[in-house]
């Protein structure tokens, strides 16, 4: 075990120096280089994306090639400002005429371009549109509560490319999850830009409320009973003409209901049957009802008589 870490170190020391020796040496190779659009009007702007990484070709030592992955100062320099309509431009021939729009860290030299060979521009006018936002939720409330409505709508302006602006119409947001919600809250909500290679928002996050409740029973009384699908000679009434719900939902938003918020009938069409008295009500009721757990009574006598008629 003592004459062990000596061989280590000795093991260690010549790697070090190999590495050193070889990655001095000058070598040819392709790199990925990241595409930086340069465009300095305001009114106008790119159509479509371009690729994001070129292929090039360069020569540099062993040791810049290797670190030229993890290296950010590297980049190729695409100027559009001259362009004003659609065209194919040979990258080889650009870069080769403007090698001070090629930009490499020391140590490296620019050869060619290997690939895309060349690249299509499409430029269109810039302007702004405003969309509004999908909110993207996942929200569990505690037994007992209830989530009240739906967040406000919230509005984002775009900015971008008039004919691809045309095509989009709301913006998407991350996805927020909350689990055990037993109170309303507010928080922020990251916004998901479709292409931000050309667009660009306003906006990257939005403030949403999530009202939240606990779940609250309220009797509505004197309801009136109505026909539905009545035959025009025949007379129908009810005994009685008028029930009581048992409603529940969150709080605040029962209080404020009336019987005239509530529509409960009895369908000819559907629910009349021969020697039949004694019906169920069937009925609509608001958004912010939960559930109606009881009527009173649960049935209703039907009294059908046709009408008389003047000869």
């Amino acid at each position: 075990m003592k004459n062990i870490f000596p061989k280590i170190i000795v093991l260690i020391s010549a790697v070090v120096l190999w590495f050193l020796i070889v990655s001095g040496q000058r070598y040819i190779g392709v790199i990925d280089l990241p595409l930086t659009v340069y465009e300095p009007r305001e009114n106008v702007t790119l159509g479509k994306t371009l690729p994001q990484t070129v292929k090039v070709r360069v020569e540099g030592s062993g040791r810049a090639l290797y670190f030229q992955r993890w290296s950010k100062k590297s980049i190729l320099i695409l100027d559009v400002g001259a362009i004003n309509d659609n065209r194919r431009i040979s990258l080889k021939s650009y870069f080769n005429e403007r090698p001070n729009q090629v930009r490499l860290q020391s140590d490296m030299t620019f050869l060619e371009i290997v690939y895309p060979d060349s690249i299509d521009i499409f430029i269109d006018n810039k302007t702004e549109k405003t969309v509004p936002v999908n909110i993207n939720a996942n929200i569990k409330v505690r037994s007992g509560f209830i989530q009240v409505g739906e967040p406000e709508v919230e509005y984002v302006m775009m900015t971008g490319p008039e004919s691809y602006l045309k095509t989009i119409d709301n913006v998407q947001s991350e996805i927020l999850t909350k689990d055990n919600v037993d109170m309303t809250f507010e928080t922020e909500i990251g916004l998901i830009n479709p292409n931000p290679e050309l667009l660009s928002l306003s906006q990257e996050k939005i403030k949403v409320s999530f009202e939240v409740e606990m779940i609250g029973e309220r009797t509505i009384a004197n309801v009136p009973v109505r026909v539905k699908n009545r035959p025009e000679d025949l007379d129908i009434q009810f005994i009685p003409n008028t029930v009581s719900l048992r409603i529940t939902g969150g709080n605040s938003q029962i209080q404020n209901l009336t019987a005239s918020d509530f529509y409960v009938y009895f369908d000819y069409l559907s629910q009349w049957f021969p020697n039949k008295n004694y019906y169920s009500i069937k009925m609509t009721f608001p958004d912010e009802v939960l559930e109606v757990i009881r009527t009173n009574p649960d049935k209703i006598e039907v009294v059908v008589t046709r009408k008389n008629t003047v000869k």
